[in-house]
């Protein structure tokens, strides 16, 4: 065949294939040639120079974000997703693609422990298995006063029931009064068994909380103002299930750990698959503190939050 003759066939090749979308399968019945050309045609089309392939650049931004975060941190895997026009429109976005990678890693008997926090809510309304599968999801802190886009209990419930899940609850509050009345609720047989569950967890999903004044643990009373800032002045950059740690994930001892229930930071570390959904410039000293202190190593965020952990972590 000349080179005339052959670019015809390849562009012919390519247009039934991206333009007319019709499958490998359909174009080598057309043309009364085996699959395996077709697919060595579509190569050489692309070699050649007779195929482009473009990429929309709001999703080649987040691509190349994605890229430097797996670069930066070579054990994590990092979902970029598009930015929204708000902080709750990026919540969303990240919320949908990380209940989309959840529902392609689940498999039979898996434990999944869940955290709490408005970006898990957003993972909630998107989860939806098309095969059932036998999960159980438990909880992995005490509940809170608060709306149903941040208590754990609810959010559990919600993901129980797109899963449909055996669900585990920790039927305690997260955070007492007291160190006295935290010892007394961790020596209850049934505190104990939720807490026991929790430790063979295959799979972890947690939203992290930040140290604002306006953080999710204020909003629902179970701290303070006064609190946060003593915990920032303690250098406090983030708390996931509670439990606060500085820019290099160190756990932060301090009045908080006296009073919390939730799994221990050093157990949820222990958890194979930890996935973590997150949004908001805000969040990026919380995230890269949790990167580098091993509590992550999934990360689904949008692009403008990816980029600002990229410029806190230089």
């Amino acid at each position: 065949m000349d080179n005339s003759a052959e670019r015809s066939l390849l562009t012919r090749i390519a247009w039934m294939y991206y333009v007319q979308d019709l499958t490998q399968g359909e174009i080598a019945q057309k043309l009364n040639v085996s699959r395996t050309k077709i697919t060595r045609s579509l190569a050489k089309a692309k070699n050649m120079g007779i195929v482009e392939i473009h990429i929309d650049s709001e999703y080649r931004a987040c691509l190349d974000t994605e890229h430097a975060l797996k670069q930066k941190f070579p054990f994590l895997e990092a979902l970029v997703v598009p930015s929204g026009n708000s902080v709750d429109e990026s919540k969303e976005g990240a919320g949908k693609a990380c209940a989309n990678y959840l529902e392609s890693i689940l498999a039979d008997g898996d434990i999944v422990g869940i955290a709490w926090g408005s970006s898990l809510y957003e993972v909630g309304k998107f989860l939806g298995l098309k095969k059932p599968l036998n999960i159980t999801v438990v909880q992995l802190m005490g509940g809170l006063n608060s709306s149903e886009k941040i208590n754990p209990e609810e959010i559990v419930k919600q993901i129980a029931r797109r899963l449909h899940a055996n669900g585990v609850w920790l039927n305690t509050p997260a955070m007492m009064d007291t160190p006295e009345i935290k010892k007394a609720l961790l020596s209850d047989e049934n505190v104990k068994r939720v807490l026991s569950k929790a430790t063979s967890c295959t799979k972890g999903l947690f939203g992290l909380g930040d140290v604002s004044d306006d953080g999710s643990l204020v909003i629902s009373n179970a701290l303070t103002v006064r609190d946060m800032a003593e915990l920032r002045a303690m250098g406090a950059v983030g708390n996931l299930l509670g439990w606060f740690y500085d820019v290099n994930g160190n756990p932060i001892h301090s009045f908080v750990s006296e009073r919390v229930i939730s799994v221990p930071f050093e157990d949820i570390k222990r958890i194979p698959w930890k996935i973590c959904v997150a949004s908001g410039k805000n969040k990026a000293l919380a995230i890269l503190g949790a990167i580098r202190g091993g509590c992550m190593n999934v990360l689904v965020t949008d692009e403008i939050t990816a980029q600002e952990i990229l410029k806190v972590a230089d």
